[in-house]
């Protein structure tokens, strides 16, 4: 094992995090969530605002080292057991539970609790991160080639195409013209039909990953920096995935009380990146757990075995 198992069970010092409304309003804002539903309790996957010290603490951990060029964030699983609201103190702990292999790929799971002032237990979450290659693997010579050839190509003529074709029919759905380079484009379109499917488009504007950046507390250069996209072969940079599972928890969100929600957990299975249209499709299996999966406007897919769970 390359990540060696005396990290298992390592344990990251508690954190606490008061909910403000000034910080509420913002992440509703950068992940276009109900400001009505959300005026007091928090939305789905807000742990990530009051765990990414965490999260910080575990991926730039200086002995366990993990290679951040090729991490990706694998999945993810929240569990909710109370409510939290606005000016809840929520205390955070976390430990690593598997280091693993599978294939050339090496895997680390970072399971998280929080409880409120009360020490009532509000949720837990499963992060579950892929270093690609391995974690003591740099880019093979090949792949670096491949990342510059890449980065050196201009945007495909018929993937641009396709892009304009969704963004022009979003905006007819939408009924309105919106300025690309003003930032809080709100422009997104959700359609519930008789069988109990549901759809939510949306448009994924340049300023998104910034906002979000903001709005979460996570600057990785992979979601801010163009330049640093292209030259690792992505064709710029990229939204995060935790803003991806946040827009599908909206297409969910239309139909539940906050109060309800048991668990959410998502497969993040492509990137998304702006100027993308994401589709979301999804519908209730029984009254209590609706699946759903996002796709891009090309028909690529970027979210897979999505499942709300309600109590």
């Amino acid at each position: 094992m390359v990540i060696s198992q005396k990290f298992l069970e390592k344990e990251y010092a508690p954190i606490t995090y008061q909910v403000g409304y000034e910080k509420l309003k913002e992440f509703l804002i950068a992940t276009k969530a109900d400001r009505e539903k959300f005026s007091e309790i928090v939305p789905p996957t807000f742990p990530v605002v009051y765990q990414h010290v965490l999260l910080a603490e575990v991926l730039f951990d200086p002995d366990l080292n993990l290679n951040l060029k090729k991490l990706l964030h694998g999945e993810q699983e929240f569990k909710y057991y109370k409510p939290v609201r606005v000016g809840d103190t929520i205390t955070s702990k976390g430990k690593i539970v598997k280091i693993f292999q599978k294939g050339p790929h090496d895997f680390v799971v970072f399971h998280t609790e929080s409880e409120n002032q009360l020490q009532e237990k509000v949720s837990e979450s499963i992060w579950t991160f892929i270093i690609l290659g391995g974690n003591e693997n740099d880019f093979t010579l090949k792949e670096k080639l491949s990342m510059k050839f890449l980065s050196l190509l201009p945007e495909n003529p018929k993937e641009k195409q396709a892009k304009e074709a969704a963004y022009s029919s979003l905006i007819k759905l939408c009924e309105h013209n919106i300025d690309l380079e003003k930032p809080f484009q709100d422009l997104f379109f959700y359609e519930k039909f008789k069988n109990n499917e549901s759809v939510l488009r949306v448009f994924i504007d340049e300023y998104m990953p910034q906002v979000y950046a903001g709005a979460s507390g996570d600057f990785n250069t992979i979601h801010l920096d163009r330049d640093f996209g292209k030259r690792v072969g992505l064709g710029s940079n990229i939204l995060h995935g935790m803003a991806t599972m946040a827009l599908g928890a909206n297409l969910v969100s239309q139909d539940l009380n906050p109060r309800d929600l048991k668990s959410y957990k998502v497969r993040f299975t492509g990137v998304v990146k702006p100027g993308d249209v994401i589709n979301f499709r999804g519908k209730w299996k029984d009254e209590k757990n609706f699946v759903f999966s996002a796709k891009n406007h090309l028909g690529q897919e970027v979210l897979s075995t999505a499942l709300v769970e309600l109590n």
